[in-house]
């Protein structure tokens, strides 16, 4: 289809089909690359043809233009034979030679007369139309040839219809004189406009899905009708209506093969300074820095930016850069590696000369491999291109620039220093690969060619990756190093070690007690006093798990987390900020804030921050019963970090999905999951706490009573041992405590209930351990514990544990007769335990089969009467408050206490309840009231 091009198509052959008026006739086409004008001479030789012309046709190639008469043996083709006996008959009969065995003189003697003769001939016939595709790059022995012929031949004889690559492009010098002996109609095409382009996607896309992607095409083209045939021959193989439905209003339209071929043949007929040009904005990613791609080209400024309004007007660049990334690809894959290296390095090297950003030098620099020259000033730039890449976020790109700088340093303890920066970065992006560059700088860093502050890092990521013997000698070396030269900096970093051991890896203290008491002993510098985020972070973590948390502790986890953003620098102290406000049973507060991140990250590369906080979140949601989404947050967690990179931290993210799995009943998962390797170092450190609790609940679920025991009380004796005992951390004595049941034990049960509850602090622990406590107790005994149980589990959100409260609450009122109660309480615990994802739990609630229908009945054996909805809507707050705390057995002077009000008041209260209901006694207090509770709590 020839669109846009009716005007032109109809004035050329008006001029070529017309009389001659005693004068030849030269019709001119010119316009860019791929504008259409092959066709355009296709189309205007057919109606030319048709009215009785001969055609004689050829095309100029560049790889052809060194071959004398190459145009000239492409037209013969096109002439009749001449008759046996004639003197053309000679050479037409001798069979072409190669074009290298023939010299110049030969060819002129045997393809000069022999075409001008057979031309003659032909055109005794009738007119003769020579069609010349890319004129430009027809070879000149050719064109002298042609005009020549032109001036021994009548005017009338023939007609020469030529294409020129360039809007702008004169007549080849062998013709130039042509136009001053013949009549001439020049035509000059540009490219389709954005209805041009419409036009041609109706016919695949339908007329109005094209007026809606026209715009996008012919941003991606230029309105180039080669490019835009070749991305519809892209989509020819869809469906018609899947085709359209892929591409979106102002979007790009997607590329493939024929795109990519489109482009590279339009860049290679410009020529050698054409394909040069392209290939040198395709490496820089832009043509805006001009002589740099006269240095890169070797052209004159003259040529390049004549190369670059060539490459535009044939819709490969839009000036400054190339329309369509695809385009961009093709000639960049297109370009040697040879030659890739050697721009890329050419190009570093001009940059650096000429005062570009290190940032953008290195990008040269890293694009290709051969690109670095092992010279100081690449090292130079490719370390503070790092630096910049990381106050940007971009830790791949920092990554990058390091392993280019160690790649090409030729000094040794540069090199080390390098290899230090990089471990550490790549232990940020990818933590399983960190261990071998962790491990070979060991050695170096004992023998002093680290700086203190790089050795501090390394001993952090070796305690990381389990290796806490090396990282305490690590310590001690930095120790040493620090003696005699104060550096509050350093100092400060060492605080914050001494912090994280503390919190963290409490058995590697011990191998470093006398640099803690030095740093005890020293007075302390401004700036550790202030603290850095990352110290002011694990001095949190340490008051959480020291039980030393009070509000104003609160109040600077608030400020810490709103100082810091979703950046690589900030990821530390925001993940202890928000585990420190975790163990301090702050749940709500940590739960807005890790979503609060996890929205500043969304659609932003933070592998490590996403994955941090959804195995934070998965935390979090454990302990507020939430036994399904818990699941959820931490596979996702271990899909974007799979356990093995985790090194020692493992430990709480898989604990975590232990326990949640194994209270969702789903056992055989759980036990899957205790089969992942784990390092035997995992267990020194508060990790391994979390991993040992989860164990225990997993053996105590499965029956397996001894080994869950001993899971708890390892847990207990760890947690005593590193001053951590607090349940925040792992309830361990509720655990022995529920094992010890399981045991028939009730006594030792009970004592470790009871331990618990004297435990100051530590509310999230109250309810279950008053539940425990019940369940050594006698039935009648249940009832007021029970209800103390859920009241304390309403204030801290535990909807697991509350779930098994109901359950157990249920249990005890059926014990002593209250049936109906007991199926209420029953039905209302099973409703709970689906909404966490207790499947276990619900199942176990499920009425007994044959039974689930019958009417319930009090202890009587009459017809319960279930609360009547007017009856309910008539109770006062007071008096729905006090019934509400009945209900789950409380007495009299316990409610009173509660809501602070007399016992003879809750009295007249139950009375007006009672009469208002209908009902006899509380134990017929329907269960519905149980959702007053938290509020007269």
């Amino acid at each position: 289809m020839l669109l846009e091009r009716d005007t032109e198509t109809a004035r050329l052959t008006r001029f070529l089909a017309g009389e001659a008026h005693g004068r030849g006739r030269v019709g001119v086409v010119a316009g860019a690359v791929g504008s259409g004008k092959t066709a355009l001479l296709h189309r205007v030789a057919e109606h030319v043809t048709s009215r009785g012309a001969r055609l004689l046709s050829a095309v100029g190639a560049p790889d052809e233009q060194a071959f004398p008469y190459a145009v000239v043996e492409q037209l013969i083709h096109g002439l009749p034979p001449a008759p046996s006996g004639h003197p053309a008959a000679a050479a037409q009969g001798s069979p072409p030679q190669p074009v290298a065995a023939r010299t110049e003189a030969a060819r002129h003697h045997a393809l000069h007369p022999a075409f001008r003769q057979r031309l003659a001939r032909a055109a005794s016939a009738g007119p003769v139309l020579i069609v010349i595709d890319d004129v430009q790059f027809a070879d000149p022995e050719s064109l002298a040839c042609l005009t020549h012929t032109w001036e021994l031949m009548p005017a009338e004889t023939f007609s020469l219809l030529v294409a020129l690559g360039s809007p702008e492009a004169a007549m080849p010098a062998a013709l130039a004189e042509l136009p001053h002996r013949a009549e001439v109609c020049d035509v000059r095409l540009g490219p389709l406009t954005v209805t041009g382009v419409e036009g041609l996607l109706a016919g695949t896309y339908g007329t109005a899905h094209a007026a809606r992607f026209a715009p996008a095409w012919h941003a991606a083209t230029g309105g180039s009708p080669l490019l835009v045939h070749a991305l519809l021959d892209d989509t020819s193989g869809r469906p018609r209506t899947s085709g359209a439905s892929a591409v979106r209003d102002g979007a790009a339209p997607e590329t493939g093969e024929m795109f990519r071929q489109a482009t590279l043949a339009c860049v290679h007929r410009h020529g050698a300074a054409g394909l040069r040009v392209a290939r040198a904005v395709a490496v820089l990613g832009g043509a805006e820095r001009v002589r740099l791609l006269c240095a890169l080209t070797s052209l004159e400024e003259t040529a390049v930016r004549g190369c670059l309004v060539s490459l535009t007007r044939a819709g490969i660049l839009d000036g400054t850069g190339f329309r369509h990334e695809a385009a961009r690809r093709a000639v960049l894959q297109n370009v040697p590696a040879e030659q890739a290296g050697r721009f890329r390095s050419d190009a570093a090297r001009w940059l650096h000369e000429n005062g570009a950003p290190a940032l953008e030098t290195a990008r040269q620099l890293i694009a290709h491999e051969s690109a670095v020259p092992h010279e100081a000033w690449a090292v130079a730039v490719l370390r503070e291109a790092t630096r910049q890449a990381l106050d940007e976020d971009d830790t791949a790109l920092a990554t990058q620039c390091l392993q280019a700088a160690e790649r090409c340093s030729t000094d040794e303890q540069e090199r080390l220093t390098i290899q230090a920066d990089l471990a550490q970065l790549i232990w940020r992006l990818k933590p399983s690969a960190s261990g071998p560059w962790m491990q070979s700088l060991t050695e170096p860093a004992r023998a002093g060619l680290l700086a203190p502050a790089q050795t501090l890092r390394l001993a952090v990521g070796l305690l990381w990756n389990g290796r806490t013997d090396d990282a305490a000698a690590l310590i001690r070396q930095v120790d040493e190093a620090m003696s005699g030269r104060p550096d509050p900096v350093l100092d400060t970093q060492v605080r914050t070690v001494q912090m994280m051991l503390a919190t963290t890896y409490p058995d590697a203290l011990g191998a470093i007690r006398e640099l803690l008491q030095r740093l005890d002993g020293a007075q302390r510098s401004p700036a550790d006093t202030a603290g850095s985020d990352s110290l002011r972070s694990f001095r949190l973590l340490r008051a959480a798990l020291y039980q030393e948390w009070d509000e104003s502790a609160t109040a600077e986890a608030d400020r810490l987390l709103e100082a810091n953003q979703p950046t690589e620098q900030g990821f530390d102290q925001v993940r202890v900020a928000l585990l420190a406000l975790v163990y301090a049973d702050r749940l709500e507060q940590a739960r807005r804030w890790c979503q609060r991140f996890l929205a500043g990250t969304e659609g932003r590369s933070f592998p490590g921050w996403q994955t941090a906080l959804n195995a934070m979140r998965g935390q979090i949601s454990l302990r507020q019963g939430r036994l399904s989404e818990a699941a959820e947050f931490v596979e996702r967690a271990l899909e974007q970090l799979p356990a093995h990179a985790w090194g020692v931290a493992v430990g709480m993210p898989l604990g975590t999905l232990v326990e949640a799995r194994t209270a969702m009943g789903h056992h055989n998962r759980a036990a899957e999951l205790l089969e992942t390797p784990m390092a035997s170092t995992m267990f020194a450190t508060r990790y391994g706490v979390h991993y040992l609790y989860a164990r225990g609940r997993h053996q105590l679920a499965t029956g397996r009573h001894d080994a869950a025991l001993a899971d708890f009380l390892a847990c207990g004796e760890r947690m005593t041992a590193w001053r951590m005992d607090t349940a925040s951390l792992a309830p361990w004595r509720l655990g022995a405590a529920e094992t010890w049941l399981a045991l028939g034990d009730h006594t030792k049960a009970a004592a470790l209930a009871k331990e618990q509850l004297n435990r100051p602090g530590q509310p999230a622990a109250r309810g279950p351990a008053l539940r425990i406590l019940a369940a050594t107790r006698p039935p009648w005994e249940r009832i007021g514990l029970l209800g103390r149980a859920l009241t304390a589990l309403r204030e801290s959100g535990d909807r697991y544990e509350s779930a098994r409260a109901l359950a157990d609450l249920g249990q005890a009122h059926r014990r002593v007769g209250n049936t109906a109660q007991g199926r209420q309480l029953a039905r209302k615990a099973r409703e709970s335990a689906d909404s966490c994802g207790a499947e276990e739990l619900s199942r176990s609630l499920q009425p007994e089969p044959g039974r689930g229908a019958a009417p319930e009945t009090g202890r009587d054996g009459a017809d319960a009467v279930r609360p009547d909805a007017a009856a309910l809507a008539s109770l006062t707050d007071a008096e729905r408050r006090v019934a509400a705390l009945a209900v789950y057995g409380h007495t009299n002077r316990e409610i009173a206490a509660k809501l602070f009000i007399t016992v003879s008041t809750v009295e007249q209260h139950l009375t007006r309840v009672y009469r208002k209901m209908n009902i006899s006694h509380r134990q017929d207090l329907p269960v519905s009231l149980d959702s007053d509770v938290a509020h007269s709590a």
